[in-house]
C-alpha cells in the first residue's frame, strides 16, 4: 500500500524543485484544503491533491 500523504521531500523529488521551496508549496495548498474544511498535515499534502493539483486528476488512481 502507498502512503495516501507526500512529504516535503517526495514533493522536491517529482517536481525537481528545492525542499525549502516544497514546504512553501505545501504551505499553500495546506491553506487551499484548509479553507475548504478539509484535515490538513503540517510538511505533507494528500497524493490525490498533490496529482489533481500537478496532473489535473479528478482522484488518484
Amino acid at each position: 500500500m502507498t502512503n495516501r500523504y507526500l512529504s516535503a521531500k517526495e514533493v522536491a523529488e517529482l517536481l525537481g524543485i528545492a525542499e525549502s521551496t516544497a514546504y512553501a508549496v505545501i504551505r499553500e495548498w495546506n491553506k487551499e484544503l484548509k479553507s475548504e474544511g478539509y484535515f490538513t498535515k503540517a510538511g505533507s499534502i494528500p497524493r490525490a491533491y498533490f496529482e489533481k493539483k500537478c496532473y489535473g486528476f479528478a482522484e488518484a488512481e
